[in-house]
């Protein structure tokens, strides 16, 4: 355990110790403040989603922490497109300074993971991997996805986020009028042509490797021809990168191309065992929420990825409207009864 992560531990310690806060009741009787040792909010992921909900979280002077364990999904990449101020900086980088942004407020960071959640709105309770119990009023939910990527062609993985991705808006007004690829096996359908036509905003030159014959009319072929499209219809067997950039790809006949990105797709492995330990609604595209980030619990709010989307925008947005109404949550719960709507 680094120093850092020891004094945010001892800092979590203090916050949580209820042992030594006291309270003495009219009735001149020692008790326990149920209130001193319970965190306005516990944050779950530090990634773009969970450091933008940590910071809006400070600056509504709620007490909280951030629990945060591995890498982010963005990590491979070296840039990203798209993010206000940072335009095409590293993911890395990003998050960094994003950390930064949060040390002025003290706001406590551990490594660790929460490893269960339980409770109701108002007191939940986390246990982490060090040991340690957590109280909170109020959960936010920022614990990600995982891109699960097929085994083959090989290289493909090795060259995920680098000559591979798999957003257009985060990498591909770098490769305006290039020469692109996109890896559709089974290409088939009405919706497999669109998607192929939507990557043509980048450019022209398209190539489509569909691993065996596509399941295409032969007015969709025709189209696609038309507009300038290349079908590939054998196996995709190797992904390399090329120095300076891109990929060369190799099919199973020998055949070998230059393209300055393959765009490729896997599944979404949500990291929502927390969600699913506390009840949450999940489906096969992220946690549901509302439009304030309230999953179908009530005090459990989540954003980011892990609800839907793959734009370190939205994330960044999503934490922030995560936090904000977690912290109003907070304000009206603990109104005074003379200030409550009757």
């Amino acid at each position: 355990m680094s120093p850092h992560d020891q004094a945010n531990l001892e800092q979590v310690a203090l916050l949580t110790d209820h042992l030594s806060h006291l309270i003495t009741t009219a009735d001149n009787e020692i008790r326990e403040d149920p209130t001193i040792h319970l965190l306005d909010v516990l944050i779950v992921g530090g990634g773009f989603a969970g450091l933008s909900a940590a910071l809006y979280t400070a600056r509504g002077l709620k007490r909280g922490l951030l629990v945060t364990r591995g890498p982010s999904r963005s990590a491979p990449s070296p840039h990203a497109g798209g993010v206000f101020a940072h335009d095409r900086q590293s993911p890395a980088a990003i998050l960094a300074a994003a950390r930064d942004d949060l040390r002025p407020y003290d706001f406590p960071v551990l490594e660790a993971e929460v490893t269960a959640l339980s409770g109701r709105n108002g007191d939940f309770t986390a246990t982490l991997s060090t040991g340690e119990n957590v109280r909170a009023r109020k959960v936010i939910l920022a614990t990600g996805v995982r891109d699960v990527l097929p085994e083959t062609p090989a290289g493909l993985r090795e060259q995920w986020g680098r000559g591979v991705h798999h957003c257009p808006y985060c990498y591909g007004w770098e490769l305006r009028g290039g020469q692109i690829a996109l890896y559709m096996p089974g290409l088939s359908g009405l919706g497999g042509v669109q998607t192929v036509l939507y990557h043509q905003k980048i450019t022209r030159d398209v190539l489509v490797c569909t691993d065996r014959p596509a399941d295409l009319s032969e007015e969709h072929r025709a189209l696609l021809h038309e507009r300038g499209v290349t079908l590939i219809e054998e196996p995709l067997i190797r992904v390399d990168g090329r120095d300076g950039g891109g990929v060369t790809l190799t099919f199973e006949r020998n055949l070998t191309l230059n393209r300055d990105v393959l765009y490729a797709h896997g599944q979404r492995e949500l990291h929502a065992n927390l969600a699913e330990q506390i009840g949450c609604e999940i489906t096969q595209s992220g946690i549901t929420v509302d439009a304030q980030q309230m999953t179908t619990v009530s005090g459990v709010y989540a954003c980011g990825d892990v609800t839907k989307g793959n734009q370190i925008a939205f994330a960044v947005a999503g934490g922030a409207m995560a936090a904000m109404q977690a912290a109003h949550a907070i304000f009206y719960d603990t109104l005074p009864d003379g200030a409550r709507s009757k």
